[in-house]
């Protein structure tokens, strides 16, 4: 003999269903957004590694001509994009870098800026 089910067990049972799969979703994409972090935070600090190498590059160039850069590895992103936009040193040496310059343009701009900065 068949057992008739009440409707308000049926919508009750229908419902726990629902939010027992919403639940399952929403723990996926936690733990999917939880591995993007993790991924993002370790890509964040790589870059930064190698904004640093970048800004050493920048230094050792400028002392090798005996030029201040007033560069630090500390500096966030705003504040190099600041330093490259205020500096005609960096200008020149990001122009160098990425071949916008010849190194015999490099050079002479270099000798015109340090003949400017001495007294």
């Amino acid at each position: 003999m068949s057992k008739v089910i009440p409707f308000s067990d049926l919508s009750r049972l229908q419902h726990l269903n629902f939010l027992e799969r919403k639940r399952r979703e929403y723990q996926e994409q936690e733990d999917y957004l939880r591995r993007l972090r993790k991924m993002l935070f370790q890509l964040e600090g790589r870059m930064r590694q190698a904004e640093i190498q970048q800004l050493e590059l920048f230094q050792q160039t400028a002392r090798h001509f005996g030029l201040n850069t007033k560069l630090s590895g500390l500096m966030d992103r705003l504040q190099m994009h600041q330093a490259f936009a205020d500096s005609p040193l960096l200008t020149i040496l990001q122009d160098f870098f990425t071949g916008r310059l010849t190194p015999e343009e490099c050079y002479q701009h270099l000798l015109l800026l340090n003949n400017k900065s001495e007294p």
